[in-house]
Formats: C-alpha cells, sequence, structure tokens
C-alpha cells in the first residue's frame, strides 16, 4: 500500500505547520506584541505575587523536564517491547527523539531571547522560542496514551494527557522563562510532529500487514497448485 496521509490528517499537519510558522516568523522579525506582553503579565506576575502558584507552575515544569520525559520513554519502548509491539516499539522513539533533534535544531535557528521582565522562577539556558517543554509534553505524553489506546486503554488517557501537555506550557508562562506564543507554538509543532509520526507509523503497519496477507495467499495457491498437479484435493 503506497504511504499517503489521509485527508483530515492532511488538513490539520498543514494547518498546524502554517500557523507554527506564521508564529516562528513573527516572533523571529520582531519585538515581542501586545499579545504576549499582555498575557505574561497576566499569568507570570500573578505567580511571581502568589507564591503557591509558583509552586504549582513548578511542577507542571518538572513534568515536562528532560529526565522525566526520558525515563517515561524507555518505559514505553520496553513495554513495547516486552509485549512484542515493534511498531509501537518503533514509534515510542521516533516520536520523541525525532521531535526533539528537530525543535532544538529550530531553536538555534530563530534563538529568540527569553522574557527578562520578571525574575526567572526556574533555571533556563538556550533560546527561546519554541518552548522545549511545550513541545516535548504535547509529543511525549499524548504518545503514551496513544500507546496505551493501542493496546485496548480508554480514550481518557489522550484527553488528560493533552491536559497535562497544556498544563506544562501554562507552568512556562507562569514561571516567566517563556513568551506565550513560545508555548503556542510548542503546543502546535508538536501535535503535528505527532501527527506525522503516527501516520508514517500506521502506513508502515498497513503495507506490513498487506505484505503478509499477499504473502499467505501465495502460499496457499501454491499449496492448491501441487495438490492439483498430485490430483489430490487441497486440505
Amino acid at each position: 500500500m503506497p504511504f499517503f496521509l489521509s485527508g483530515w490528517r492532511w488538513v490539520a499537519i498543514v494547518f498546524f505547520c502554517v500557523i507554527a510558522f506564521l508564529i516562528g516568523f513573527l516572533t523571529a522579525c520582531e519585538a515581542p506584541g501586545a499579545f504576549d506582553l499582555t498575557l505574561l503579565h497576566l499569568i507570570g506576575g500573578f505567580a511571581s505575587r502568589h507564591h503557591w502558584v509558583a509552586c504549582i507552575a513548578r511542577v507542571g515544569s518538572f513534568t515536562g523536564n528532560v529526565s522525566v520525559r526520558v525515563s517515561l520513554i524507555l518505559i514505553a519502548f520496553v513495554t513495547m517491547i516486552g509485549l512484542k509491539d515493534k511498531l509501537g516499539a518503533f514509534f515510542a522513539i521516533l516520536a520523541p527523539l525525532g521531535g526533539w533533534a528537530f525543535f532544538s535544531l529550530l531553536k538555534l535557528v530563530i534563538n529568540r531571547p527569553r522574557p527578562l521582565i520578571f525574575f526567572h522562577l526556574d533555571h533556563v539556558d538556550g533560546a527561546s522560542f519554541p518552548s522545549g517543554h511545550s513541545t516535548n509534553a504535547m509529543i511525549v505524553y499524548p504518545m503514551l496514551a496513544l500507546l496505551i489506546r493501542r493496546h485496548g486503554g480508554r480514550l481518557g488517557w489522550l484527553y488528560a494527557s493533552i491536559a497535562l501537555a497544556l498544563f506544562v506550557g501554562l507552568s512556562r508562562v507562569a514561571l516567566a522563562v517563556h513568551w506565550p506564543s513560545d508555548v503556542i507554538a510548542g503546543w502546535v509543532a508538536g501535535s503535528a510532529w505527532l501527527l506525522v509520526c503516527y501516520e508514517i507509523c500506521e502506513q508502515w503497519g498497513l503495507r506490513h500487514a498487506d505484505a503478509l496477507s499477499i504473502k499467505m495467499q501465495d502460499e496457499q495457491d501454491d499449496d492448491v497448485k501441487a495438490h492439483a498437479k498430485q490430483g489430490k484435493p487441497a486440505s
């Protein structure tokens, strides 16, 4: 079966990519606008004045840390291997590692400075756009939910994973380490990348299933021909 993207996924991927490109272009060429400044003052300012909000934001930010993501990816990969799900294991590696490599390069190219309006409530390094926490959280957590769903889990896991990824992104604005547009671009880019990886794996699985079906049919036809030559009915 030839590789292609089905209709609605093409629409979703193109939509997300266009939005991410526009946000990236604007943020690379212009200083932060009213949208970024207003939301950062609103969310980041509130967290800086209320210690309990900053504590909750730190929990969200920790959930998106590299150490947490890598641990979950390894657990998912080993679990898929244990379940003899090669396609699931490939998905568990392709989506997070490919996304991390691509969007880390994007951060270096755009090289947007981090906001300095408020004191950073978390340790940061590197450029600001897109938010690595937001991007990778939107890849890793829905990916885990899709793997759970693949093995009989409920759809609610996917909704919960998206909510968690949104929480991670909001926490980065609350901690004043990212502009809101960094986070939004991360959510959009992560979603688009995950859709692409999901479609690649789905089409790969379909092609493998088609090839296996053709092979089994050929073997059955050969068996029929062999029995016909011997004058015996095929079993």
